[in-house]
This record gives structure tokens, C-alpha cells and sequence, in this order.
């Protein structure tokens, strides 16, 4: 994602904005820009020449306080580029202008490779070759080593998933068994007169905990095991709500001709026979899902892309 003040940003300096990012080049280096909530990104694909290159540019980085001077919350030097994580608040864009004024000479003097170099294979990079998105990040590389990063990555991550082995079975079992205790929780809040998309994301937590726990299969169908227990357990939580009430009204004597053995049984007769009932249960379960979705979007959206593995996207 990209808002309007990276977007002014990039066309100042003739970037391209393509996938929910910005790239191109940024005083000749292959920089990409995105933002999420609560933070904006910089993101600059190069390698340094050597390592001492690097620890020099570590050293002056430590002269300053990034955080203060920049609301920087996270700079990371990794093995594919550098990336540079603010704090988004109003007056950031200021920051990052202010940031990068600073930044690119220290870059510029570190020898890190530019925008005309491959970040993969260090050579220098013909007109038609191109740019790649890999795990969100823009990088200007030859054609045939991008195709051999996507092989590599390909590899990695299908090696990943037979490590891990598990099956569908034992990650269902646990994620169910994560599940129920969510719906133990959505079940009292529904008591008390409530219905909150935080329930439903605890729901979600405790089901992929539990799928992990158990050793479930790290691949695409984790997310269709996830789906499915997240409604049982909104589903089964509004049940409960309901079973406890009943079971309380059979303590107090006001259904003195029924046992606590009966409440599954006046349950599916009050469905059935009930219509006011049926609608307020409709109605629970339906308030519940959609309350649910929304509190562990998120967390779906993170565990699709765990199980996917890295990217790698022509621009």
C-alpha cells in the first residue's frame, strides 16, 4: 500500500508506483517505498563491496539517534539491501525528505552498489532487462537472475514445507482444540451482552497456536483448516451462550421439569419450532462471523503469506 505523500514523493523523483509500492531510482539507487498502518517503509535493494564498507556505514548510522531525529523505529541491513522503517505520524513525510537529505551521501561514500548494478549477480545490467518484486521489495536485476532467484526461492520453500512435514489431521485437532477455548470465551462475552471483533481475533490466534502446536501442514490448505474451525468456533460459542442460559434458568427452577441433559435437545426444539428464537440465533451466529472476519483478517492475510513463500513479481 502507498498513500499520497510517498506518491508525491516518487513522482518528484520520476518513480514508478505499480503492486501497492513505489520504485525506481532515487539518486541512483534502486529504492522501493510502502506503507502500512501505523509506518512507512524505505527500502534500498544494493550490497556493499566488502564487509568493512558496511560496518563504516554501521558506525556513522550510530552517530545519530534515528529514532529521535527521524522517527526511525527499525534499520536493518540484511543480505539484499537496506530497510528503513518510520514511525507514521503527522509530519513524517517531513522526516523521511529530512532522512533520506542525510542518508544518501553516507550511502553515495559507503561504495554500495547502484541502480545500474544487479543486486544478484553484481554485474552491470543491460536496457532490456528489468525490475522484480521480491517480497514486496523492487529490484533492477538481469532476466535470467531473477529467473534463478524464483528457483531458489521456489526450492527453499518447498524444502521448508518438508521439514516441517505434520498433516491436515493434527493441525485440524489442534487447531479445533484452539478454537474451543476461543469459543468458551465468545460464549461469556455473549452473556454479557457483547459481540467484539477482539474475540474473534483471539479465536483465530488460538486456532493457528494450536495448528502449530499440533504440527499441521505449512502449506495453502492451512488457511482452509483455519477458516473452517474459526466459524466452528464463533458457531459453537453462540450455541454455548445459549446452553449456559438455559442451564441457568434449570438451576433457578424457572424450567424445573428439564435436566441439564436436556438442553441440547430444547435447543434443536426451540430451532425448529421457535421462529423468534431461530432469527436471534441467525442473527448471533451471523453479528459473530461478520465480527470475526474482521478480527483475524490480518492474522489470515500473515499466515497466507507464511505458507506462499517469497514472491518474486515482474514490474
Amino acid at each position: 500500500m502507498i498513500g499520497s505523500g510517498l506518491k508525491k514523493l516518487a513522482a518528484e523523483k520520476g518513480m514508478t508506483v505499480a503492486r501497492g509500492v513505489a520504485y525506481g531510482a532515487y539518486q541512483g539507487f534502486a529504492l522501493t517505498m510502502n506503507e502500512g498502518n501505523g509506518w512507512k517503509a524505505l527500502q534500498f535493494a544494493t550490497r556493499f563491496p566488502e564487509p568493512a564498507a558496511e560496518d563504516a556505514l554501521k558506525c556513522k548510522l550510530n552517530t545519530v539517534d534515528l529514532n529521535r531525529t527521524y522517527r526511525v523505529r527499525e534499520l536493518t541491513i540484511g543480505q539484499r539491501g537496506i530497510a528503513v522503517i518510520f514511525h507514521d505520524n503527522p509530519g513524517t513525510m517531513k522526516k523521511i525528505r529530512a532522512f533520506l537529505d542525510w542518508f544518501m551521501p553516507l550511502l553515495e561514500e559507503s561504495g554500495a552498489t547502484k541502480v545500474s548494478v544487479c543486486n544478484e549477480c553484481g554485474c552491470d545490467i543491460m536496457s532490456d532487462d528489468g525490475w522484480v518484486l521480491i517480497d514486496g521489495v523492487a529490484h533492477h536485476m538481469h532476466t535470467a537472475c531473477k529467473e534463478k532467484v524464483k528457483g531458489e526461492l521456489d526450492a527453499e520453500h518447498q524444502e521448508r514445507i518438508e521439514e516441517n512435514g505434520g498433516s491436515y489431521l493434527t493441525g485440524f485437532l489442534g487447531a479445533l482444540g484452539g478454537a474451543l477455548i476461543g469459543a468458551v470465551v465468545w460464549a461469556v462475552v455473549l452473556l454479557l451482552g457483547y459481540v467484539a471483533s477482539l474475540v474473534g481475533l483471539l479465536i483465530g490466534f488460538l486456532a493457528e497456536k494450536g495448528y502449530n502446536l499440533a504440527k499441521g501442514k505449512q502449506d495453502k490448505g492451512k488457511i482452509a483448516v483455519l477458516i473452517i474451525v474459526i466459524v466452528l468456533g464463533v458457531l459453537l460459542g453462540t450455541v454455548a451462550a445459549d446452553a449456559i442460559s438455559l442451564a441457568q434458568m434449570i438451576n433457578s427452577g424457572e424450567l424445573y421439569e428439564y435436566t441439564y441433559g436436556d438442553i441440547p435437545l430444547l435447543i434443536l426444539f426451540l430451532l425448529m419450532n421457535d421462529a423468534g428464537y431461530l432469527m436471534e440465533t441467525l442473527k448471533n451466529c451471523g453479528m459473530g462471523l461478520l465480527f470475526a472476519a474482521l478480527g483475524v483478517f490480518g492474522l489470515l492475510r500473515n499466515a497466507k503469506k507464511e505458507v506462499a513463500g517469497i514472491r518474486v513479481i515482474d514490474l
